[in-house]
C-alpha cells in the first residue's frame, strides 16, 4: 500500500507532530510504502523518518501541477492531506491526474465558512475520509452535510515515552532560576489570538497577588515576542514569568510544572498540551471549548472552565494550590485516561483500518 501524507507546514506543530508519529510508524510496517511529501525548508523534511519529496507550496497553483505530476510518476494508493492548504493542493491537483484515495485530517474545531469554495472542499466526494480529532469537529462536518460515515473520528496519539512521569523538570527549574518549591504554573501554546493568552495572562496576575511562591512559564512560537512582553509589562508580572519562546524540551517543561493550562477561546481540536500533560500526571486545567471535553472530564481528572473569564480560571488555579491531595488524585486519573483512550498505537492502527477498508472498497 503506497501512502503520500502531505503537509504544507513549515514549522513544528501539534498536527506536524501526529503527521510524523503516523507517517514513521508505517514506514517501519510491512505492506506499507510510506512517504512524507513536504517542504524542504520544514520540520517534517528534517524530523521524518519516512521516504520523502520536497514539494516548494507557497503557489498552490504551481505546487498543484508538480504534485500532479509526482502522483503520475509514483501512483500512490492513497494521498493523506494533514493541513488545510495542502488540502487544496491535493484537490487541485486531483483534476489533473488521478487519486484513487483522498484523506483529510481536520484538527481545528473553527466551523467551516459558509464560502461556496470551503463548503465544496469538505462536501465534495473526492474526500473519501474525513478524519476528525474530535467529536466536535465531527459535528462540524456534519452541520455543513458532509454525511456521518464519511467522518471518522480518530484520538491523536501520546508519545508515553516521552511524557511519563519519570521525566525531570529539576533542570528547567533550575535554568529558569525558579526555586524547587516555588508553584509553577505553565502554558504551552503559540501565541495566537485563539490560544487565549490575554485572559491567562490576567489570570496570571490574579495568582502573582494571591500565592507569593508562585512562576508562570509559557512556551509555543512567538511566545518570546516583544508582544507578548509587553502584555507581561502591562500586568507587571515580568519577574514572575519565564518567556521561552519555541522548544523542542516539552517534556521537560512540563515536568516543571506544578499545574499545566490550556485557555483557548476556540478552535481546539482537543489540546495536545493538555494531553501530554495528563500522560505526566500533571493536574490539568482546560477551557470548554472544542473537544476538550472529551478528554478533560471536570473534577474527575482535571477542571474544565469557560474560556475567557480570567477570574475563575484564577480560583480554579488557587484551589489546586490549596489542595495538593487533588492535585495528585486528578493528576493519576488523567494518565490513565490518556494511556486507555490517547495512544499512539491506538491512532496509527485506526488509520490502518480505514486505509484498508478503502483498499478493498469500502468507502
Amino acid at each position: 500500500m503506497k501512502i503520500f501524507h502531505i503537509s504544507n507546514s513549515t514549522n513544528y506543530s501539534g498536527g506536524v507532530a501526529q503527521m510524523l508519529m503516523l507517517s514513521d510508524a508505517l514506514a517501519v510496517k510491512n505492506g506499507y510504502d510510506d512517504t512524507a511529501v513536504c517542504q524542504k525548508e520544514s520540520e517534517i523534511y528534517e524530523r521524518t523518518r519516512s521516504k520523502k519529496i520536497a514539494v516548494e507550496m507557497n503557489s498552490q497553483i504551481a505546487a498543484a501541477y508538480k504534485l500532479a505530476k509526482i502522483i503520475k510518476s509514483e501512483k500512490p494508493d492513497i494521498v493523506h492531506c494533514h493541513h488545510p492548504k495542502a488540502h487544496n493542493i491535493v484537490l487541485l491537483s486531483s483534476f489533473l491526474s488521478k487519486i484513487p484515495n483522498i484523506v483529510v485530517t481536520r484538527r481545528v474545531s473553527f466551523p467551516i465558512s459558509k464560502n461556496p469554495v470551503q463548503i465544496y472542499k469538505y462536501k465534495t466526494k473526492k474526500n473519501k475520509k474525513i478524519i476528525a480529532v474530535s467529536e466536535k469537529i465531527k459535528q462540524n462536518m456534519v452541520d455543513i452535510g458532509v454525511e456521518p460515515e464519511r467522518v471518522p473520528v480518530i484520538y491523536s496519539g501520546t508519545d508515553f515515552g516521552r511524557f511519563n512521569p519519570s521525566v525531570d523538570g529539576s533542570k528547567i527549574r533550575k535554568e529558569l532560576n525558579i526555586p524547587q518549591d516555588a508553584f509553577v504554573i505553565g502554558k504551552i501554546a503559540n501565541y495566537s489570538f485563539w490560544k487565549g493568552y490575554g485572559f491567562f495572562l490576567d489570570a496570571c496576575r490574579i495568582i502573582s497577588e494571591k500565592i507569593s511562591g508562585c512562576h508562570f512559564i509559557i512556551a509555543g512560537q512567538n511566545t518570546d515576542s516583544a508582544e507578548i512582553k509587553r502584555e507581561l509589562l502591562k500586568r507587571n508580572i515580568c519577574d514572575k514569568t519565564s518567556a521561552m519562546g519555541f522548544r523542542n524540551d516539552i517534556p521537560e517543561l512540563i515536568a516543571a510544572f506544578d499545574i499545566s493550562v490550556n485557555a483557548s477561546t476556540g478552535g481546539e481540536g482537543i489540546s495536545g498540551a493538555i494531553r501530554e500533560s495528563m500522560g505526566m500526571e500533571k493536574p490539568v486545567i482546560a477551557t470548554d471549548v472544542g473537544g476538550n471535553a472529551e478528554i478533560v472530564k471536570n473534577e474527575k481528572n482535571g477542571i474544565l472552565i469557560e474560556p475567557g473569564n480570567a477570574q475563575t480560571l484564577a480560583e480554579a488555579i488557587i484551589s489546586f494550590y490549596k489542595n495538593s491531595e487533588k492535585r495528585k488524585e486528578l493528576g493519576k486519573n488523567g494518565r490513565k485516561t490518556v494511556l486507555e483512550n490517547f495512544s499512539v498505537d491506538a491512532m496509527v492502527s485506526k488509520h490502518e483500518k480505514i486505509y484498508e477498508e478503502l483498499m478493498n472498497g469500502k468507502s
